[in-house]
C-alpha cells in the first residue's frame, strides 16, 4: 500500500473512532439502518432503506480508489438508498403504494410526510451533514422529484459561515416541518451560530412551496455579522467573524492575532494587496468523499507582506489543514496606516470544488 494510501485510510479510522464517541444525531459514524418516518397524523409513512455497506472504511477504501457503488456489500443487485411510501388502511395497518429509489448515495439522515400523503421531504447525507447538492430533498410520495438543495441553493457563502461545524458536518437545522394548510414546507436555520444539537440555539425560518420546490424569498445575507473596528485609527473596518478558529500555524511562536500592533483589515482589501496566491491541493479523502467547501482562513500578515500566522474559522474538517497550509505562502504589498507598515490581519477564502474528473476519474474525456 502507497505511503499516500495509508494517509488516507489512518485519517478514515480517525475519524470513525471521534465518531464513535459521540451522539448518534452529531458525526455518528454507525452505519445507517431502515428507518420509517410518518406524518403527525400517521396516514402515511415513508420507509428509507439505506445502502447497505461493508463497513464505513470499506466504502472510503472504495471511494480513494474511484470505485463505483462504493463500500456495497458483495453480490447485492440495485444497492442503493430507497424510498417505500405506506398509506394507513381502515384496519389501521399500513400498505405499501409506491417504491423509488432516492437521491442519496447512502442514506437521508431524516425525512418529513405531509398530512395529506402528497409528499415526502429528505434531509442530509449520510456521514456529511449540511454537505452535499440533496441537502433538501422535496419528492412527491410517487417518488417523482420536485426538487433537490444544497445549503449554498437557500443561504449565501457568508451565512453558510456563521453555522456551527463539526468533525464532518455543518449542523445547520433544527426541527423542521410542514406547513400543511399553505402546503409549504418551513426550513429552520441556525441563526446564532449555537449548536442545534446540543440546545441554545435560536432559529431563523426558510419556508419553501413544496409544489414547485421554490423558496417564498430570494436568497440573501439573513445572518449579518458584527463588524469591529481595529485600535489603531486606520479608518478600515475589520472582517467580521463570529466563528470558532482553528489552532493557528506560525512561523514564531511569540506571534499572536490578538497583538494590539496589529492592524484588521477587510478582506477585499487584503485581496488587492495579493501579489503570490498558491492554490492548495484537493485532499485525497475529501476528493473521495466528495467533499466541497469553502475554507475561510484568517492570516497575519508581516510589515513586509509575508504571511506569519494561519489558522481556519469556517469550512469542512477535512479541507481546513489544506487551505491553512496554501494561505501560509501567499505575499501581499506592505499595509500602511499613517506612511508606516503595519502588521495586518484578514481573511482569505479558498472554494474547493470537484471536477468531473474528481467524481469520475475512469470517465472519459470528451472529443
Amino acid at each position: 500500500m502507497s505511503r499516500s494510501r495509508k494517509l488516507i485510510l489512518s485519517t478514515a479510522c480517525t475519524l470513525l473512532t471521534v465518531g464513535a464517541s459521540v451522539s448518534a444525531n452529531a458525526d455518528s459514524w454507525a452505519l445507517p439502518k431502515k428507518e420509517r418516518y410518518c406524518s403527525l397524523n400517521k396516514k402515511y409513512c415513508l420507509e428509507v432503506t439505506p445502502k447497505k455497506l461493508e463497513s464505513q472504511l470499506r466504502y472510503f477504501e472504495d471511494k480513494v480508489e474511484g470505485k463505483n457503488n462504493a463500500g456495497s456489500l458483495k453480490g447485492l443487485k440495485d444497492n442503493r438508498a430507497n424510498g417505500a411510501f405506506y398509506a394507513r388502511r381502515a384496519d389501521g395497518n399500513y400498505s405499501k403504494k409506491w417504491a423509488f429509489p432516492l437521491v442519496n448515495e447512502v442514506s437521508p439522515v431524516s425525512a418529513l410526510v405531509s398530512n395529506s400523503g402528497t409528499y415526502v421531504i429528505t434531509f442530509d447525507n449520510w456521514h456529511s451533514v449540511g454537505y452535499g447538492d440533496d441537502v433538501v430533498v422535496i419528492y412527491r410520495s410517487n417518488g417523482t422529484l420536485v426538487k433537490k438543495f444544497g445549503l449554498e441553493d437557500i443561504l449565501t457563502e457568508g451565512d453558510i459561515e456563521t453555522l456551527p461545524h463539526s468533525i464532518s458536518s455543518i449542523r445547520w437545522g433544527g426541527e423542521h416541518y410542514i406547513d400543511e394548510a399553505n402546503s409549504r414546507l418551513v426550513l429552520k436555520v441556525v441563526s446564532n451560530a449555537k449548536n442545534s444539537w446540543d440546545g441554545g440555539a435560536k432559529f431563523h425560518e426558510i419556508r419553501i412551496d413544496l409544489a414547485t420546490g421554490r423558496p417564498r424569498e430570494p436568497k440573501r445575507d439573513l445572518f449579518p455579522q458584527l463588524r469591529a473596528f481595529s485600535s489603531v485609527d486606520a479608518g478600515i473596518a475589520a472582517e467580521p467573524s463570529n466563528a470558532s478558529p482553528g489552532k493557528p500555524s506560525c512561523s514564531s511562536a511569540n506571534e499572536s492575532f490578538d497583538s494590539p500592533q496589529v492592524v484588521r483589515i477587510l478582506s477585499a482589501h487584503l485581496y488587492a494587496k495579493a501579489t503570490a496566491r498558491p492554490l492548495p491541493p484537493y485532499p485525497p479523502l475529501a476528493r473521495a468523499a466528495r467533499v466541497e467547501s469553502t475554507i475561510v482562513v484568517e492570516v497575519l500578515v508581516s510589515k513586509a507582506g509575508d504571511v506569519i500566522c494561519a489558522r481556519s474559522l469556517s469550512g469542512h474538517p477535512l479541507l481546513k489543514e489544506a487551505a491553512v497550509a496554501a494561505a501560509l505562502k501567499w505575499k501581499f504589498e506592505p499595509v500602511e496606516v499613517a506612511g508606516s507598515q503595519v502588521k495586518a490581519v484578514g481573511t482569505v477564502a479558498f472554494n474547493f470544488k470537484l471536477t468531473e474528473k474528481d467524481i469520475n476519474p475512469k470517465s472519459k474525456p470528451h472529443n
